[in-house]
């Protein structure tokens, strides 16, 4: 009876060990102001806070770890982490691998390129000839312009977000295309953007479906409890303010 007894305080101890495992929810941290790494080496941005704050509103533990954006996808689904936030637009390709919460935002995207040349901007194929886009490689954004300006275009795929302004910035690209905040925040607002502009029109997932049905946390296919939760937390933290008051922190109010 005293072994069984301690059997079973063993296996209380390590239930509750399991309980307290927190949610682990996976990021690039390339996207400020959605995720970045600040100077001392901290996790932080828009998207960080709110995971933070969804899991206080589904009352369990979480950390937010930081992963190249490669790994994202392939990482969740060997069960490294439990759920991605990371500015991560559903559509039809990532539905097969994994589920998705509801919608939280919808991403604005435009072009890019240098400010002396904003008015020969035309929204046309032909205007693309020899002309060279960065891109993050396997994004809707690199998606929309493979389909769209591929034929015409010389496309550069890049791992990082960074990568394709600072190909703008050089002179080795033409043009660069992506979200709008992180283009603004990232690049048009520093100095090394000062000689850049946004040119030509919006486009998001309501106008071109290959941009995305909207952002949203990805998760392992089938788990339905935590979509659940998530699903939850995203309506309470939309209806309490703290989204609201996360996107003014943020300088986002106008920009989603």
């Amino acid at each position: 009876m005293k072994l069984n007894t301690a059997m079973m305080l063993v296996a209380l101890a390590t239930a509750g060990q399991a309980a307290a495992k927190p949610l682990v929810i996976a990021t690039d941290a390339t996207y400020p102001p959605f995720e970045m790494v600040d100077s001392n080496g901290k996790l932080g941005g828009f998207e960080v806070d709110l995971a933070y704050a969804l899991c206080a509103a589904m009352k369990t533990q979480c950390e937010v770890i930081n992963q190249p954006w490669d790994a994202l996808l392939p990482g969740l689904q060997v069960r490294k982490y439990d759920a991605i936030m990371s500015s991560m637009n559903i559509t039809d390709e990532r539905r097969q691998k994994v589920d998705f919460s509801q919608v939280y935002y919808m991403m604005q995207n435009r072009f890019v390129g240098r400010s002396d040349k904003a008015d020969t901007f035309a929204d046309d194929p032909a205007h693309f000839k020899g002309k060279v886009i960065a891109v993050q490689e396997g994004t809707p954004q690199d998606n929309f312009i493979t389909a769209r300006y591929g034929e015409m275009a010389s496309i550069k795929r890049y791992v990082n977000a960074q990568s394709p302004m600072l190909d703008l910035q050089s002179g080795r690209a033409d043009y660069t295309f992506g979200n709008m905040v992180q283009l603004k925040v990232g690049f048009l607002d520093k100095e090394i953007g000062k000689q850049f502009t946004f040119v030509g029109p919006q486009f998001n997932g309501t106008q071109d479906k290959i941009l995305g049905e909207g952002v949203a946390v990805a998760l392992r296919k089938n788990d339905a409890k935590l979509k659940g939760q998530f699903d939850a937390a995203i309506d309470s933290v939309k209806t309490d303010g703290t989204f609201d008051r996360l996107l003014k922190k943020y300088q986002l109010e106008d920009l989603l």
